[in-house]
């Protein structure tokens, strides 16, 4: 017989019993629920506050609303208001995995955070978005034509025209790919937005008139390179993006962060630091606002589920051109 973990963190347990095998099931159900940064971030944020509490001669399960409120005044002095925002998700999942009360709804600790946000206002720290003329830019300066040069085309344009979040260009796999007669439909599994978990599916349009910035074309050369390799390498249960070595073989599939490495260092490579995975998706969601593409369509790509959602990403975009003042002086 055992405990149940939470969120994996030895020092917050339950205090229900069960069977070691029933337990580690749902252990391993709990993990599969949160992407693996959201999972890792949890833990590391449980295990601040555990160890916080454990200072103070406190039990982190069940915590006090004003502990909590504590926690967060004295972690303010040197984390982010976002920061401390995951931290109070992490504290109040922990609760309701357990079966307990969140302590995070309670009044104290809600003031205490719209105190902190008067006291110490900051602005949201987002990815900066790569336009189509940086992104031209950033494509025309990869001019080789090895494998990395081959790859790093197609996660560009891949992941700007379908708006994808660096995790879904790291999970595609050729079995996703399906090639239409106006480009390829992808299918994007385990996205954090498809909560159903049945996949969701994301455009890349073919581009006849701009072959060097056509997501279609770029896709099919990587894939062509690939299966000159080894045909296998493009067998339907194969990732689509991999590792390159500095010999130029080829190895696993590209993680998140590898996605994220690819996009800033080809962007430091013409001079525009800055970028991240991050900045493709954000970057297709403005170019699209700002050319007049209806919230609808956008959405339909990005897969956001709601219109408040996609306005985040849509930042300023388009701003200047819709100015209230414009051309009243005139």
């Amino acid at each position: 017989m055992t405990t149940l973990p939470i969120l994996s963190d030895s020092s917050v347990r339950t205090h229900l019993i069960m069977p070691a095998d029933i337990a580690a099931s749902i252990s391993d159900a709990i993990k599969a629920s949160k992407r693996p940064n959201t999972l890792r971030a949890y833990q590391s944020d449980l295990a601040q506050f555990s160890s916080w509490c454990s200072d103070h001669g406190w039990q982190a399960l069940p915590a006090q609303p004003e502990m909590v409120a504590a926690y967060l005044v004295e972690q303010r002095k040197h984390l982010k208001l976002s920061t401390l925002r995951r931290h109070l998700a992490t504290i109040s999942k922990a609760h309701q995995i357990a079966g307990l009360d969140s302590p995070c709804k309670a009044p104290v600790v809600t003031e205490v955070i719209r105190g902190l946000l008067n006291q110490y206002p900051e602005p949201a720290n987002r990815a900066a978005a790569m336009t189509p003329e940086h992104l031209r830019t950033v494509l025309g300066g990869i001019r080789s034509a090895d494998l990395a040069a081959f790859r790093d085309r197609a996660v560009l344009l891949t992941g700007w025209c379908a708006a994808l979040r660096r995790s879904e260009i790291a999970g595609l796999l050729w079995g996703h790919v399906a090639h239409e007669p106006d480009g390829i439909v992808l299918t994007i599994l385990g996205s954090k937005t498809d909560k159903a978990g049945t996949g969701q599916q994301a455009p890349l349009a073919a581009e006849s008139k701009a072959g060097k910035v056509c997501p279609v074309r770029s896709l099919q050369a990587w894939q062509a390179a690939c299966a000159a390799v080894s045909p296998d390498l493009i067998k339907p249960d194969q990732p689509v993006f991999r590792q390159i070595s500095r010999y130029g073989s080829l190895g696993g599939a590209l993680s998140g962060h590898a996605i994220n490495q690819i996009v800033n260092s080809r962007g430091a490579a013409v001079g525009l630091t800055g970028f991240t995975g991050h900045s493709l998706r954000r970057g297709l969601a403005q170019a699209a606002h700002a050319a007049g593409v209806g919230d609808s369509s956008i959405m339909q790509t990005t897969r956001h589920r709601s219109v408040n959602q996609l306005r985040t990403y849509q930042g300023d975009a388009g701003l200047l051109l819709r100015a209230a003042s414009k051309g009243l002086l005139q």
